[in-house]
């Protein structure tokens, strides 16, 4: 299998941008789920008051710092890995065995969550689902979109993995 280096480079170097664009968007959802918190306990300890509209901005909130930062987690590799014996393998095994697992596992979990996910969050959108509290965010299907959110920001991570994984195994240069 033949890759051209240099357009491989510039694919991966492109969704790569993708990626940490959407984590530097996304870096501020710690500090707004900070405030939004602070906000809800000064509200109900200090005033007196709660707001079923500010609670619950906190899991829209949190969906989008987690879902959404999957795939700048991946590219930053900071995911979690069970390590028994990939730190003592060398480069290139390490390569292997991350063409290989992203190829038989994240990628079929992949498919399988876009399969699942896709319908949900349509029939979300195409009743317009809002909060089962009288007075909650009526912006649900925004909530359940975070999943596909997840899915198109780890599945463009994912794309730029397997071609940086295969340029580095099938290239016929050194690791």
């Amino acid at each position: 299998m033949a890759f051209n280096m240099v357009g491989t480079e510039k694919v991966v170097a492109g969704l790569d941008r993708v990626t940490a664009g959407t984590g530097a968007i996304l870096a501020v959802t710690p500090l707004a789920l900070v405030i939004v918190q602070f906000s809800v306990v000064l509200m109900v300890y200090v005033f007196g008051r709660g707001s079923v509209q500010l609670q619950e901005s906190l899991q829209y909130i949190n969906a989008l710092m987690f879902l959404g930062g999957a795939g700048y987690t991946a590219l930053k590799d900071d995911h979690v890995r069970v390590d028994l014996i990939y730190s003592r393998l060398s480069p290139r095994r390490r390569t292997w065995v991350n063409f290989v697992g992203t190829c038989l596992l994240l990628v079929p979990f992949l498919a399988m969550f876009w399969w699942a996910s896709l319908p949900y969050v349509l029939a979300s959108w195409s009743i317009g689902e809002g909060s089962v509290e009288a007075s909650g965010l009526p912006f649900v299907y925004i909530l359940k979109s975070t999943l596909l959110l997840f899915a198109l920001t780890l599945s463009i991570n994912t794309l730029a993995d397997l071609l940086r994984f295969g340029q580095r195994l099938f290239s016929g240069t050194p690791s």
